[in-house]
């Protein structure tokens, strides 16, 4: 005779052995029944959790909570939030992590469910709902054609006055094809790709005259976690020049400046594109591990943050505003020979030049000192 789930869980008592078990688990998996898993996992947490549960205990309702949330079809997403997707996970920011999972997993109408529920569901917070907005528009998601999404954003007060509602619901053409973490069963694959764009270095040595123009807090908002976590340190500026600084004139410039990340600056051209790629990819994924990431959605916002500083626009400024201001810049990546900005891989900087070319906006931040 079949044991019931409560004599399966109570059997996990002291026992560091839940192979057995996970092959029962699969073999419901297989047939599409996350109904029994979602009440495995539900018993699980009732007996073991509350902070006593083991790492075998913990590893199972995990696992549990990964499969039923990535089964494709509502039943399995609505079966995952009442196991505490978002409210549950072991992750840093859960709801966040939460909004990425589904939106990678699981398919737009399937998703409109999430929308659709009511406000005060415990099962699906509005902050999961702004998350998720985003997360499936930085996948290609055609999120404003979808009903349910439209009507929340329409009715939400949570929404009318979240800093996400900023964002446009489609990706911009400087935006490309975000590169997105990979979630899967037991861990995450990503990958990081900063220092110096590809292209010719400048040359010329002369430098122009330069005062520092007035702090933009918004430059370091891709980077803000980097600064004091371990090696992390960041440095940005404004400047203002005494006249048009021209690309034989930039290095010499930059090198002249009151900061430590010039040292013996190697400058290329580039475009706000790969900007704004390396900004994403810091603030979404960068700056240490997944339980510090700010995910998609606050990634995205960030580097949209530190491009509109680096192109000089207003805190008032839309997203469309800040697109086209970054056209009329000129835009170079740039590493150096310093004491902590010293070509590393995990290097990032950036100057650009108004369309003036007297305004100059620095930015540089590193994860690695070298030592």
């Amino acid at each position: 005779m079949a044991k019931t789930i409560e004599q399966l869980v109570d059997g996990l008592a002291g026992s560091h052995e839940v192979g057995e078990v996970c092959r029962l688990l699969d073999a419901h998996l297989a047939g599409g029944d996350t109904a029994y898993l979602a009440e495995f996992g539900a018993t699980l947490h009732t007996r073991y959790g509350s902070g006593r549960a083991g790492a075998e205990h913990q590893y199972l309702f995990d696992r549990i909570l990964w499969d039923v949330a990535t089964r494709p079809g509502r039943a399995h997403v609505e079966r995952a939030l009442g196991l505490g997707l978002a409210t549950r996970s072991r992750s840093g920011r859960p709801v966040r992590r939460a909004a990425a999972v589904l939106a990678e997993h699981q398919r737009p109408a399937v998703l409109a469910g999430v929308f659709a529920a009511a406000p005060d569901d415990g099962t699906a917070p509005e902050e999961l709902r702004a998350c998720l907005l985003h997360e499936l528009v930085l996948r290609g998601a055609p999120v404003a054609k979808l009903p349910e999404a439209r009507a929340w954003a329409e009715a939400s007060p949570y929404w009318a006055e979240h800093p996400l509602a900023w964002l446009p619901w489609t990706l911009d053409p400087l935006e490309g094809t975000p590169a997105m973490p990979r979630y899967r069963r037991g861990g995450v694959g990503y990958g990081r790709a900063y220092g110096l764009p590809k292209g010719a270095p400048l040359t010329g040595s002369a430098d122009v005259p330069v005062e520092v123009g007035q702090d933009e807090p918004g430059l370091t908002a891709a980077v803000a976690r980097w600064a004091g976590r371990y090696n992390g340190r960041v440095e940005a500026a404004v400047f203002h020049a005494g006249g048009p600084v021209g690309p034989e004139s930039l290095p010499g410039t930059l090198a002249a400046l009151p900061l430590g990340c010039v040292e013996r600056p190697t400058v290329v051209p580039t475009t706000a594109a790969e900007a704004w790629r390396q900004l994403f990819i810091a603030a979404s994924t960068g700056g240490g591990r997944e339980d510090d990431w700010w995910y998609g959605a606050y990634g995205r916002l960030a580097a949209w943050r530190s491009l509109a500083a680096l192109a000089g626009t207003g805190p008032d400024s839309s997203a469309a505003e800040v697109a086209r201001r970054t056209g009329d810049c000129a835009w170079y990546g740039f590493t150096a020979a310093g004491e902590w900005f010293n070509r590393d891989d995990m290097d990032l900087g950036f100057v650009t030049l108004d369309a003036g070319r007297r305004r100059l906006a620095v930015l540089a931040a590193t994860d690695y000192d070298g030592g």
